[in-house]
């Protein structure tokens, strides 16, 4: 309800179509935060005895009297309202919004528009009305039946030539603003204690009456912005001189909201009004912070596109370099030296491959085979590559739990993972101290709170500690982020680490170092305890055989690899059919079949995947061996899919050796 009358109890309660609105749904918005003069103007409206309609701002939304005549929703546009007969009435309006009031004589109301239900001819007025500022923010819209006699007509003369008078009248009594305004208002005593407040201190700031501030104002306004605060009361003791600024004001419950604050000269205690400005300044920030992070987005893109086009440029430049010297001494009849290029083309490409898998590692998109292993196995099986990796003068130390949980693992993936943090640690040794590797179990009850995303359960932590030169805490910041480096340049991608701690998170697990400068690193992996069993470790240190002519189907849309595939298995003793693309798949599977084994790659045009060729195939043939061959796809295949028997994933790129032993392996299964 609103209550605007200047005695209380003079005025009839608020009509029930107003205060029934839900005002928020409209451009006016809620009733509290409508300006005084608009109060004020529907308090006037309301005690009118004529049909009138008070249209207020830029959206020229309505506000209806009881006796308004046009049947018209609370809220509505004025122009929506009248349209069909904006032609006559829409000079009037732009006149009346310019400050000027007008008439329209003999305006028609069509029956099914007004509520008497028979079609009548009205005298539409126009009188302009002023906010606080003397801007005109809206007019009144009255209607007077054509047919009224001649003293009614006077008598609404007269109410509408001094209902501008009367507003004006009504925001000249500081009580009215006092009472109604949405804004902040406070009176300060000589120590600068708020001694009177209006009906929004409390709305806003929640301190009543009997819960007043025990502070001074400056006091209850943020730290911040305190100062500024201080010296506009100062100027305005002084000088009487007003000024605005922004400041925080603590609310009762201990938080605190914007406002915009202006002192009032001229009055005999300071007075100050503030206006909520809490949502502006968060929308405001939230834009900001906004752009922040996409411009941070961006300089992170920049550098890995720089840093990769950098490494990129290394290993193509020594496969081109070593191609071509190949080429050149082939066609000068030479053949010294050729195993030289061969072996440097082939160390670069390893090198190209190391940087991809890194590089899709850190992305946590690169393709797993995880599968039930004890890592202290692992870690055994890895100790001579470990040891070449750290070098002569590094000592290895190992304190491996006595029987480890099992894990759940791709074991190529943590192989060249721990590899990478041996190579890190012997270059924070620079070649000689010592590295000790550690294996445990551990069971925490409860969530870690110093990581957060660590839940309870059961982990097996693998720790590498180092006694190198250890990391600041600035650089432990960033030693996950992609191509982030202390090395001089060229020295280093700045991938080891981000490609760990992408494996280790892809893998369900968490990782983070633990360093000073002098003092050493720690790193820890904590993977979860995988419940189930573990299987016999397949062996594939005896060198592969030849085949015995079984016949194999090839699917790959990259017609030089698959003809490179198709040679090496072909000279090996395997019959080999190979097609592009997956119908092709199907119809030879069909036509030609059955395979002893299908290699497919997961990425195929035509809109089928390679997993849908399997499941395909299998429907056809339940027990077909299949060994999907994969780089990186959108897609990536689903875990139960490679848990099924007679399955295997080889990531792309891989070697044609590799390839030949793992064909052998599932056809000697």
């Amino acid at each position: 309800m609103i209550q605007l009358a200047p005695e209380p109890g003079s005025v009839p309660a608020l009509s029930a179509s107003i205060a029934a609105t839900d005002w928020s749904r409209t451009a006016l918005g809620p009733l509290s935060h409508w300006p005084a003069t608009l109060r004020i103007a529907v308090d006037m409206l309301h005690l009118s005895p004529f049909p009138c309609a008070l249209v207020w701002g830029p959206e020229l939304s309505v506000i209806l009297n009881d006796s308004y005549p046009v049947v018209a929703r609370q809220g509505c546009s004025f122009h929506d309202l009248w349209e069909d007969a904006w032609e006559s009435m829409g000079a009037a309006v732009f006149q009346a919004l310019e400050g000027c009031g007008g008439l329209v004589e003999d305006v028609p109301l069509p029956a099914g528009r007004q509520r008497g239900g028979a079609e009548a001819r009205f005298n539409c007025y126009y009188s302009p009305i002023r906010d606080d500022h003397g801007a005109v923010a809206g007019f009144l819209h009255t209607m007077i039946a054509a047919s009224a006699n001649a003293e009614a007509l006077r008598e609404w003369q007269e109410r509408a030539q001094s209902f501008e008078a009367q507003l004006g009248t009504y925001l000249a009594d500081s009580e009215h603003t006092w009472q109604f305004s949405p804004d902040v208002m406070v009176v300060l005593d000589a120590e600068q204690h708020v001694h009177l407040s209006n009906p929004a201190w409390q709305r806003t700031l929640g301190w009543s009456d009997d819960r007043r501030p025990e502070v001074s104002l400056p006091e209850l306004l943020h730290p911040g912005e305190r100062t500024e605060a201080v010296l506009a009361l100062a100027a305005l003791q002084n000088g009487d001189v007003a000024s605005t600024f922004e400041a925080r004001a603590r609310h009762a419950d201990g938080y605190y909201l914007w406002f915009s604050w202006y002192t009032i000269p001229g009055q005999a205690m300071p007075t100050l009004v503030g206006r909520e400005l809490t949502e502006t300044r968060n929308a405001a920030q939230r834009l900001a912070e906004a752009a922040l992070r996409e411009s941070r987005r961006m300089d992170s893109v920049v550098k890995v596109a720089g840093g990769l086009a950098h490494e990129m440029n290394n290993v193509l430049s020594g496969v081109g370099s070593s191609l071509e010297l190949l080429e050149r001494r082939l066609l000068q009849g030479r053949i010294e030296s050729l195993e030289s290029y061969v072996a440097m083309a082939r160390e670069c490409a390893e090198r190209a491959i190391g940087l991809t898998h890194n590089l899709l590692a850190f992305a946590r998109s690169q393709p797993l085979s995880p599968s039930a292993l004890d890592v202290n196995r692992l870690m055994r099986e890895a100790q001579p590559a470990m040891q070449q990796t750290l070098g002569s003068e590094m000592l290895l130390s190992w304190e491996l739990d006595i029987s480890p949980w099992p894990v759940q693992l791709d074991p190529e993936r943590l192989r060249t993972a721990v590899l990478q943090l041996c190579a890190n640690a012997r270059e924070a040794c620079q070649g000689r101290g010592k590295l000790s590797i550690r294996t445990l179990n551990e069971r925490m009850t409860v969530a870690s709170e110093a990581r957060p995303g660590l839940p309870a359960g059961d982990y097996v932590t693998i720790q590498l500690e180092d006694d190198g030169h250890g990391m600041s805490a600035e650089d432990l910041a960033h030693a996950f982020e992609p191509f982030f480096t202390t090395k001089a340049l060229g020295q280093g991608a700045g991938l080891g680490l981000p490609m760990v701690h992408g494996f280790v998170c892809q893998s369900g697990g968490q990782m983070w170092i633990e360093s000073q400068i002098d003092q050493g690193a720690r790193v820890v992996m904590m993977f979860p305890r995988y419940q189930g069993v573990l299987p016999e470790q397949a062996d594939f240190t005896t060198d592969p055989k030849p085949a015995r002519g079984e016949r194999l189907l090839l699917v790959d849309d990259e017609v030089n690899l698959r003809g490179l595939m198709k040679e090496a298995l072909v000279e090996r003793g395997y019959v080999v059919d190979d097609v592009s693309d997956a119908n092709a798949a199907l119809g030879q599977f069909r036509n030609a079949g059955p395979f002893e084994l299908v290699i497919t790659d997961i990425g195929l045009p035509g809109g089928f995947s390679g997993s849908q060729v399997a499941r395909a195939l299998r429907m056809i043939e339940p027990a077909q061996k299949i060994l999907f061959i994969t780089g990186f796809t959108g897609e990536p295949i689903e875990q139960a899919l490679l848990d099924q028997p007679g399955t295997a994933l080889l990531r792309k790129p891989f070697s044609l050796e590799t390839l030949n032993r793992q064909v052998q392996h599932m056809l000697r299964d």
